[in-house]
């Protein structure tokens, strides 16, 4: 096998840059569409997990059958180069950051007394588990800046409060999930809305602004994101009542007290050790105040999480000092200790980076969409592009990645056709909004179980149903606007 060059130094990861700016996807070997055999490493991995309820070995049985089939006997260190390469991408360098970041500032909020003297304040305004959820779903509407904010900030914030209410995890991460890339696909002033638009002018060579106008015009056709978010009430007031793995889960909180599934511990932000440890007085200002600064910071660096986790954590060390809450010492203690908690989102999202590495030499994406193709037509467009882009990135686990990837064949397709244009783009963002929902390896879901201390399959699988109601409904929809558009 001949030794691959080193990666571009545009590739080389610089932890100064913006997410925006480093969301790319890793350059692989072009790859004819390898067929059917495409699906097998993502039939490995679901047949896995359904059969385990493992997702880390799940995971990499599915990397090793992939480079068994593009290398043969050459797969170990044919695989390990390409995790090499994973390593060296400024995504992973920013979600490594991330997720270090935001694991060191939920264990000093938590060890400052902040964390408890909020869920107290939010006890004494809420009385039911009804308004706990109703009041994390509503609180996503002022943090819509970005998905993994609204994921990080109320899974830390709420998850302690909706335990008291013995809410299961399960809920907490759908109401959280639910909450966030639905969210801010919706909003025009949200990272998706920039880098979507920056996707459309470069596509379409559209003046500056005008890639945002057309986002803009396509919000209203975004169905799944519409559908999925206000779902959420309708389960959290049992106008939706829960069934299979929800209900199973509500079961299990009712006769054990259990609230956090099986495997929950080893993906949690927060251990079952930490709550152990005595802490100072409860300050509801010692979160509040933080969580300020984090999303004032992060819109200030230009929409850049882990900047803002930074700066939260510097004003955190210097806030609980002048306090005497927190020596230094015991400061840096548990921003290490923090980190050490987020070992496994980290490793996890390398090798789902590494799986889609795999599925990408193998051809999957063009396969599938090229099996789509004969389907499609000016009225049956959008519904074709929705369900075969959301299956894809239901199966890769991606949304952005996906847009760069999408909108080159979506947009000359939808020209040629003479479909609607509008509902083209809506259609392809909705099938990333879904597929960074639904997958149990996206980055989205792996930051929001690891922010409520829920078992990513089991987060996965209990949401599932709902989801897929948002999807049915946002299939009608597809299909009745491109009739009408055609």
């Amino acid at each position: 096998m001949v030794k691959e060059a080193l990666p571009p130094e545009d590739m080389v990861y610089d932890p100064f840059r913006a997410r925006e700016d480093t969301w790319r996807p890793m350059e692989v070997m072009p790859v004819s569409p390898g067929g059917w055999v495409s699906l097998l490493p993502i039939t490995v991995l679901l047949a896995s997990v359904i059969a385990t309820k493992r997702s880390l070995e799940s995971m990499v049985a599915a990397i090793a059958v992939g480079f068994i089939l593009t290398d043969g006997l050459a797969f170990f260190p044919s695989m390990l180069e390409t995790i090499s390469r994973v390593m060296q991408d400024p995504t992973i360098g920013f979600v490594i950051l991330l997720c270090s970041s935001m694991g060191a500032l939920v264990a000093v909020l938590d060890r400052s007394g902040g964390t408890k003297g909020f869920g107290d304040w939010v006890a004494s305004k809420v009385s039911t588990r009804r308004g706990v959820l109703l009041a994390t779903w509503v609180m996503s509407l002022f943090i819509f800046i970005d998905d993994f904010l609204i994921s990080l900030t109320l899974g830390t914030c709420m998850t302690p409060s909706a335990d008291r209410f013995k809410v299961p995890r399960e809920m907490t991460a759908y109401v959280v999930n639910s909450s966030a890339a639905p969210v801010a696909s919706l909003v025009p002033i949200s990272a998706w809305a920039v880098f979507i638009a920056a996707l459309l002018e470069k596509q379409m060579g559209l003046p500056a602004g005008r890639g945002l106008a057309l986002f803009v015009r396509s919000i209203p056709f975004n169905f799944y994101a519409w559908f999925a978010f206000f779902t959420v009430p309708l389960v959290v007031t049992g106008i939706v009542p829960a069934f299979g793995p929800m209900k199973r889960a509500e079961e299990r909180v009712r006769n054990t007290g259990v609230l956090a599934p099986p495997g929950s511990d080893l993906i949690a932000m927060r251990k079952p050790s930490d709550a152990a440890e005595e802490g100072p007085r409860a300050r509801t200002r010692n979160l509040v105040l933080p969580l300020l600064v984090l999303i004032a910071a992060t819109m200030t660096f230009g929409v850049n999480l882990y900047k803002g986790a930074f700066t939260a954590l510097f004003f955190c060390g210097i806030y609980y000092r002048a306090q005497g809450v927190m020596a230094v010492l015991r400061f840096s203690e548990t921003c290490l200790k923090g980190v050490g908690n987020m070992v496994f989102p980290i490793v996890f999202t390398c090798l789902a980076f590494t799986f889609n590495q795999v599925n990408s030499k193998l051809g999957l994406i063009p396969f599938i969409i090229g099996k789509a193709t004969p389907l499609l037509s000016p009225a049956l467009f959008p519904l074709v592009i929705f369900v075969i882009l959301g299956f894809v990135a239901f199966l890769v686990g991606i949304s952005w990645s996906l847009y760069l990837i999408a909108f080159p064949l979506v947009i000359p397709l939808a020209q040629a056709l003479g479909a609607d244009l509008v509902l083209a783009v809506a259609a392809t963002v909705a099938a990333g909004t879904m597929g960074q929902h639904c997958c149990f390896y996206s980055d989205g879901t792996i930051l929001v179980s690891a922010a409520t201390g829920c078992d990513n399959i089991r987060h996965a699988l209990s949401q599932f149903p709902y989801a897929m109601m948002a999807a049915g409904l946002a299939g009608i929809a597809f299909l009745i606007a491109g009739v009408l558009s055609a």
